[in-house]
């Protein structure tokens, strides 16, 4: 019993010392996560840019390798690419406009959020153009093998 009576209780600068180191730690560990999570945040959306991206030039290179002309019609407010097929008499008809900053095939949305798009045909090759957000551009070169 005597051991009891000896202890004395905890100060109130003990308390507020706890407190303090408490609020700093966690204070460090806050900042550590938001970090994180604003680092996480932008790689996510590099990584989908980067997805949509490759997606375009995947569905238009395709279009591309199948097709025998390609048609360029720049007007104000759209610039429009035909793709045409005289073998089988397939058209495909991209359209990218410059305001809304969106790519349509065939009337169908592709992509968003594109700052340049361009198609163009050099005869033995085609180069497609790309520009994202982050002004990363991405391109392709598509050459056309002579022989029957």
């Amino acid at each position: 019993m005597s051991k009891f009576h000896n202890e004395r209780g905890v100060t109130l600068l003990e308390v507020l010392a706890v407190t303090v180191i408490a609020t700093l730690v966690s204070l460090v560990v806050m900042s550590i996560l938001m970090n994180s999570k604003t680092t996480s945040d932008k790689q996510m959306e590099s990584t989908i840019q980067l997805s949509d991206t490759t997606y375009i030039l995947k569905v238009v290179t395709k279009d591309t390798r199948k097709s025998t002309e390609i048609h360029k019609k720049p007007l104000d407010e759209y610039t429009e690419y035909t793709l045409i097929n005289n073998q089988n008499n397939k058209k495909y008809t991209y359209v990218y406009r410059q305001k809304e900053q969106t790519i349509t095939r065939n009337d169908e949305m592709i992509a968003a959020n594109v700052l340049d798009f361009n198609i163009e045909d050099k005869r033995s090759h085609v180069i497609i153009d790309i520009t994202t957000p982050n002004s990363k551009p991405f391109s392709s070169t598509i050459y056309f093998r002579g022989g029957s």
